[in-house]
């Protein structure tokens, strides 16, 4: 055996070249895969490429869901039949009795027309429009074919306004109702009664006053999906605020109750916190403020913060439900007294239907002052079936579920000049209510949230693995390229030959010198 000589300084042998090259390249290679790694932990790479997919923009993939007719919520009405309406008028009932007929169920498709980007004011700009369409599958019979008693909108509506007139226009209103034949409680289907019939009062109000009335039918869902009525909303571009409506019709708030009016101005009227309920903001935070805003409503619906929680299928949530307080007289819904309708429990509607004393309120009065179920009987409120529910993703703002109820009343005023709705006097009538269901999210949606929430975390841990493991390989296979010039010896290492037939090595033991 022979033993190489090499150069020695203080006792360590000097890396070669090749060596300190192969050195030079994968110290640095160790340290970035393991500085990725821990990297990834403190970076949510996933969130990013979100935000990215999610962006609002002229081009992206939001803007082609926005251009595209897309299944809306379902709308499912519930009609409420009287069930004593000879005793109830005759008095021999002192309550009217009523009985809820339905669901009649619609879906919306919904699209938005005239879409506008401002990259300028960081806005976008669009027209939405929805058509209803009949889901037989979720309705108890098609309406055409349900017959129910039902008060009369119309005339209940136009007595009441009537009451605040001088005697002699309640006369000659009580004698074109006499002229008319008009009944207070009339007989009709369903359908009649969603989406119109025809009632004298109403056409003769479309021929001699078409600036009030500008319809010839009365009907509860024709009068929600109103096409005659545009309107233009403004959103947030921007991922922290997106989809938050800013303006309506070039106005920050409520025209119908009175922002415009400096004086007035107030959470009550204004877009602050407002969507519509179809996406909202990326990364919101727990107990971000929301209301809901749906033109039909001629108001918002607060959301009060209820937690936070983790779905069978993993994604987190955010949940809200419509505040109990949304129909109370309070500081939050002081705007809404400006017409002189001020109830506990409902929510005029008036500057939104023509002045007609209409009301909004919780289906079957959930959460109502007791002062509302005094002259019906029938009325079942039960926060599961009539209260509200909604589910926000919050890392991309997708809507997991919306639910909630509103339910529509003739408010009347003291009527004492027509016995045919005296029996109505100081009576918030119940007419019918809508629970608002959002579908089943979209497969494509799902797979999204299942690359969020399943298969990222999984990849992007594998990948935190992998790089650790890579980095300490890489820094095991440099201190395996250090480790022998770091052993002191008198400089001569063993060479191992082979005899010169190759068949075995002629090997010896080595001579271990000294200095």
């Amino acid at each position: 055996m022979e033993y190489s000589k090499t150069k020695r300084k203080d006792g360590v042998r000097i890396p070669t070249k090749h060596v300190k090259r192969k050195l030079m390249t994968f110290l640095p290679l160790s340290a970035v895969c393991v500085a990725v790694a821990i990297l990834l932990i403190y970076v949510d790479a996933i969130q990013i490429i979100a935000n990215y997919r999610t962006h609002l923009t002229y081009g992206s993939e939001i803007h082609e869901l926005l251009s595209l007719e897309a299944h809306g919520i379902h709308v499912s009405a519930y009609l409420f039949n009287v069930t004593n309406g000879d005793a109830f008028l005759s008095g021999e009932d002192d309550k009217m009795k009523v009985e809820e007929i339905g669901p009649f169920t619609y879906k919306e498709l919904r699209s938005n027309l005239d879409i506008e980007f401002d990259e300028e004011a960081r806005v976008v700009r669009y027209s939405p429009l929805a058509k209803p369409v009949f889901m037989p599958d979720e309705s108890i019979a098609h309406p055409r074919d349900v017959v129910v008693t039902m008060p009369n909108i119309a005339m209940l509506a136009m007595s009441s306004m009537t009451s605040k007139e001088p005697y002699f226009t309640q006369l000659a209103f009580k004698l074109l109702l006499n002229h008319l034949k008009t009944k207070s409680l009339v007989n009709q289907t369903a359908e009649e009664f969603l989406w119109g019939y025809d009632e004298p009062l109403i056409k003769l109000g479309n021929t001699i006053l078409p600036g009030w009335i500008s319809f010839e039918k009365l009907g509860l869902m024709d009068r929600l999906y109103d096409t005659k009525t545009e309107y233009r909303l403004e959103v947030a571009m921007d991922q922290f605020e997106k989809f938050h409506i800013l303006k309506m019709n070039g106005v920050q708030g409520l025209k119908v109750w009175d922002f415009e009016d400096p004086t007035k101005r107030s959470k009550c009227n204004s877009f602050a916190d407002a969507y519509e309920g179809i996406m909202y903001p990326n990364e919101m935070k727990p107990g971000t403020s929301l209301k809901i805003f749906r033109n039909v409503l001629c108001r918002f619906l607060p959301l009060d913060y209820q937690g936070k929680l983790t779905l069978e299928t993993g994604v987190d949530a955010l949940q809200y439900k419509v505040s109990k307080t949304t129909y109370d007289i309070n500081n939050e819904t002081e705007c809404l007294c400006g017409r002189g309708m001020c109830i506990s429990g409902v929510s005029d509607l008036s500057p939104c239907y023509y002045s007609l004393p209409l009301a909004l309120s919780n289906a079957h009065f959930l959460y109502g002052d007791s002062k509302l179920f005094e002259r019906v009987e029938g009325l079942s409120p039960n926060e599961e079936q009539h209260g509200s529910n909604f589910l926000i993703e919050p890392r991309i703002g997708i809507a997991l579920k919306s639910e909630f109820s509103v339910q529509v009343n003739v408010v009347v005023n003291k009527v004492d000049f027509n016995k045919e709705v005296e029996r109505f006097s100081e009576f918030v009538v119940p007419i019918c209510y809508f629970k608002m269901v959002q579908p089943e999210l979209l497969e494509a949606n799902k797979y999204n949230l299942n690359l969020m929430y399943v298969i990222g975390p999984a990849i992007v841990l594998s990948l935190q693995i992998f790089l650790v493991l890579l980095g300490l390989l890489i820094l095991a296979y440099c201190v395996y390229l250090l480790l022998p010039h770091f052993v002191r010896s008198s400089g001569q290492g063993i060479i191992f030959q082979t005899s010169k037939d190759n068949k075995s090595p002629a090997t010896k033991l080595p001579l271990l010198g000294s200095r």
